[in-house]
């Protein structure tokens, strides 16, 4: 029994969760940070994509018409080593939305 949830648990940490913050050699990564403070925290990520992303406005505005707005959406990962995991960040309108840990680096 103990192997099994062993199992269980070591198999849960290599996929990818969400978390709140990262920590990098200049400091604490949380959500609601700017690009420019990442930066300034972990430097240049390892990789980075940006993307334009229509986003649905869930209130109702005139007569069933929702307002829609683009927003800019910027993936980035750092990968830290083999001895860490590596992270996703995704940015909405410059600002950290969505951290994730990844696999084990490389």
């Amino acid at each position: 029994m103990l192997t099994l949830v062993t199992v269980a648990v070591l198999s849960g940490a290599a996929g990818g969760s969400e978390s709140g913050s990262m920590r990098c050699s200049g400091g604490m990564v949380s959500l609601g940070d700017f690009i420019a403070e990442v930066v300034k925290k972990c430097g240049q990520p390892d990789f980075a994509y940006q993307r334009e992303q229509t986003k649905v406005d869930g209130r109702w505005r005139h007569y069933r018409s929702r307002t829609i707005g683009t927003i800019t959406v910027d993936d980035w990962t750092y990968n830290f080593g083999p001895n860490e995991f590596m992270y996703q960040l995704i940015f909405e309108n410059g600002r950290v939305a969505r951290i994730e840990s990844l696999e084990w680096g490389y």
